[in-house]
């Protein structure tokens, strides 16, 4: 027969250890699995959190770990991500954040075409990528402009036709 206390204080222990794993698989930590960590830089994350998905062809393979600055002057951000899925990742693929509308923000990869392959430690190259309500700006700015050089010579044209007619007809338009 045990004793109280060393049942308080192996169930005290079983409770932390619980606790511990699950705050670590909320946070999108894999406790029991280590694979492969490595990188990739953006001047801007741009709301990209720990735990967001790193994918490749629509895929998870992976989930954020850490985002550090990597110098002083903030000139850029790296982000340490660790793959789930063993997935042979060319040397000159390179990694873009994807915001959608409604959805998580995520990493999403492109792979290369090189024989070499990235390694455990490597650095993948981060390209800037334009948001929808950017993408969205740009596309009707033109738009917009010749929107604006309609009314533009409509004003001017109405007036023209106003000054043909006379004085009683100009105040009945």
């Amino acid at each position: 027969k045990l004793p109280n206390e060393t049942k308080v204080g192996s169930l005290t222990a079983i409770s932390i250890t619980l606790l511990i794993l699950g705050f670590n698989f909320l946070k999108g930590k894999n406790v029991f699995s280590k694979k492969a960590t490595m990188y990739v830089t953006f001047k801007q994350v741009k709301g990209l959190n720990i735990g967001d998905a790193i994918k490749i062809n629509g895929l998870r393979v992976g989930s954020v770990e850490g985002m550090e600055p990597l110098n002083a002057d903030m000139s850029a951000v790296a982000v340490s991500y660790h793959l789930v899925k063993d997935v042979n990742i060319p040397s000159d693929s390179y990694g873009t954040i994807d915001f959608p509308p409604l959805g998580a923000t995520a990493i999403v990869i492109t792979l290369g075409k090189e024989k070499t392959l990235l390694q455990d430690g490597d650095t993948l190259k981060g390209i800037e990528s334009i948001g929808m309500i950017e993408d969205l700006k740009q596309t009707l700015t033109p738009t917009i402009d010749n929107i604006n050089k309609t009314l533009a010579s409509l004003d001017v044209a109405v007036k023209n036709i106003s000054n043909t007619f006379n004085e009683d007809a100009q105040a009945n338009i």
